[in-house]
């Protein structure tokens, strides 16, 4: 190949690279959605091993005519047998499979200065509506889970009522903190985004359930966003500092109309790890 030739390849290369950037594509494909026969389920319960701590408090520094002098940390809410809310439970490894049926618009609600729900799972093409519903100023910062910390978006709400719409494009996979820049500090919640629907939430009693997924070899992961939190340095613009998630794989056989039952338990660690 002559120069010219290797230049042009390059720059088709580059311009599918950009293509499939701007589509928010990644390199291995996207889900594919299509009829699923003879899917398997798998269920099961997440559970904390050990003795279950008492709620976590936090101080209220700011407004605390309006919004309370203490809030109780929604980061761990464990119950009877130790059953843990809010942990999300996926398959990994899943290329196509039945439709996500996911509402076209979700919200997201700022209530007595906390967030409502605590955590938040969306499909691909799903818009994400904030909205304040408290009478102060709030700014809803959004952070991607990752090394980076990447701001994904950053919106002051100052008046009740005032809601935001974020498109898709600019969520990205995976995990996103919020957290409320406005002098809330202990404000945290967790946006999950994925292309496929094989997720679940898990809820006061610790259960997930997984349906209709095509037979076949997977990784089930588990995820629950981490309990400790250190506050940010004052003026260092970043959001507090919190603990590493825990996190848990387990390989997954799913046969034709079958039922897997997986459960998944994880102790609390004895010292604080950050990010």
């Amino acid at each position: 190949m002559n120069r010219a030739g290797v230049r042009a390849f390059f720059l088709v290369l580059a311009c599918l690279a950009w293509s499939l950037s701007r589509a928010g594509v990644k390199g291995e494909g996207s889900y594919r959605e299509t009829a699923v026969k003879n899917g398997g389920t798998v269920s099961g319960a997440v559970r904390l091993e050990g003795i279950i701590p008492r709620d976590a408090t936090e101080p209220v520094t700011k407004d605390p005519d309006y919004c309370g002098k203490m809030k109780v940390s929604p980061r761990l809410i464990a119950g009877k047998n130790g059953a843990v809310k809010n942990a999300v439970v996926s398959l990994e490894q899943i290329a196509e499979g039945k439709k996500w049926n996911a509402p076209a618009i979700a919200l997201l609600h700022q209530r007595k200065c906390e967030y409502d729900p605590h955590v938040l799972v969306l499909g691909p093409h799903t818009e994400l509506d904030i909205v304040n519903d408290d009478p102060i100023l709030h700014n809803v910062h959004g952070y991607e889970q990752r090394e980076s910390l990447r701001s994904v978006f950053n919106i002051a709400q100052p008046l009740k009522g005032q809601k935001t719409r974020i498109a898709p494009e600019r969520l990205s996979d995976g995990e996103i903190r919020a957290t409320c820049d406005a002098g809330h500090p202990w404000m945290n919640a967790y946006i999950v985004r994925l292309e496929h629907p094989y997720v679940a939430l898990t809820g006061e009693d610790g259960k997930f359930e997984i349906r209709d997924i095509p037979p076949g070899t997977y990784t089930l992961r588990m995820w629950h966003e981490g309990v400790t939190t250190k506050p940010s340095r004052v003026g260092s613009g970043t959001p507090p500092v919190v603990e590493q998630p825990y996190e848990a794989s387990r390989q997954v056989s799913v046969e034709p109309n079958g039922h897997l039952a997986v459960d998944f338990t994880f102790a609390l660690r004895s010292a604080f790890v950050s990010n």
